[in-house]
């Protein structure tokens, strides 16, 4: 062996017993963070948080995911360091990119405290994925609250996560209503065609049963994606009878939003769709479909499918426009999730005491329903 040889030998296998040395130093580093530091951010009695914020950083700085989420703990509640937020969201943003969820919930909690809700509820979806329980409160809640936000936190959550497609990819929405344990009842326009379907914010979601003839599809979610809703008892609409739908239209260009109207029954024809659906005076767009028609205690009536212009006199009084809605009726609805041996839950009252208490129960129980063309 030459001399050259024998140096270049000599050197690697110094390098390898280095590196080799340094392992165990590494891991005493990481132990010393984990060991007392709990996912809260409290330290454990006796501890020096100026060292252990020191063997955070350390270990963060080698790239591993619950390390990178300690270092976030530190910067963001001044644990041993300053308090600097920036720093903190860096760090959680490297830990939640390698799919860490109490980093993913911490940019959610963030991105919320900034009135960012758009952006706090793709978090939140993505940590609830990686079943963190804290993620899927949260979750649910602003979902509630702020469901005007879920078209726009579906389009971040497509930055995040581009695993459903991406935002070419999305080839329509439609609405949801969420009726038992991780299901949620469609239209089945609404996924026909569909190479994947999510629930917003790009929840995945699979379809359980569809059927074409009375339009409807049940999906099948990870986790529970809203409240349960309960159905009426009766398939009837009393005259006069004031009823509600929800769901997320966006006619024309606009963007797809959560709305609820208020409308009745109406008299006029449906031609071919008589007998099978209601028609009513709230108005209705694309987008709709498959979000519920509620009574006035917020019980399901029956499933939007779709919407018809008003003509004839009543189009001279009515706003340009102005479109009726269909709705299939509860007897059709609860017959297909009969013969698909559906869970449902009935009701002789609907949960809902107070006008002001309609619209956070519609949030509640509707979802927003994403297509993917492949």
């Amino acid at each position: 062996m030459s001399h050259h040889r024998i140096i270049a030998v000599s050197a690697a296998i110094a390098v390898a017993w280095l590196l080799a040395s340094a392992l165990p130093v590494m891991a005493d580093v990481a132990n010393q963070c984990t060991k007392s530091l709990d996912l809260e951010g409290k330290l454990q009695s006796g501890a020096d948080a100026g060292k252990v914020a020191d063997a955070c950083l350390a270990a963060a700085a080698k790239g591993e995911a619950q390390a990178l989420y300690f270092a976030g703990l530190v910067m963001e509640q001044g644990i041993g360091k300053p308090k600097n937020a920036s720093q903190a969201e860096d760090w959680y943003r490297k830990a939640a990119k390698k799919g860490q969820s109490q980093a993913q919930f911490a940019l959610g909690r963030m991105a919320e405290a900034r009135h960012e809700d758009e952006e706090a509820l793709s978090w939140y979806g993505q940590a609830a994925q990686r079943k963190n329980a804290a993620a899927l409160a949260a979750y649910l809640r602003l979902k509630t609250e702020d469901p005007e936000a879920l078209m726009g936190a579906a389009i971040h959550a497509i930055g995040i996560d581009p695993s459903l497609g991406s935002l070419d990819d999305l080839a329509g929405i439609g609405s949801g209503i969420v009726i038992g344990d991780r299901l949620v009842l469609t239209n089945n326009h609404v996924i026909r065609g569909c190479g994947k379907v999510a629930v917003a914010p790009g929840l995945p979601a699979r379809v359980k049963v569809a059927d074409e003839k009375v339009d409807l599809a049940v999906l099948q979610t990870n986790f529970d994606v809203g409240d349960s809703a309960v159905f009426a008892q009766e398939d009837k609409i009393a005259e006069g009878e004031v009823v509600h739908t929800a769901g997320f239209p966006g006619p024309g260009d606009s963007m797809p939003n959560f709305k609820m109207t208020t409308g009745t029954l109406t008299k006029r024809p449906l031609g071919e769709l008589e007998g099978a659906n209601w028609r009513l005076t709230n108005e209705v767009a694309p987008g709709n479909s498959g979000g519920p028609l509620m009574d006035g205690g917020g019980r399901v009536l029956g499933v939007v499918v779709a919407h018809v212009p008003v003509t004839g006199i009543v189009k001279k009084t009515a706003p340009k426009g102005l479109h009726d809605g269909i709705a299939i009726r509860l007897a059709v609805v609860r017959g297909f999730l009969d013969r698909n041996k559906i869970a449902y839950s009935e009701a002789a009252t609907g949960p809902v005491k107070s006008a002001a208490d309609m619209r956070p129960h519609a949030a509640a129980i509707s979802v927003l329903v994403e297509c993917f063309s492949k």
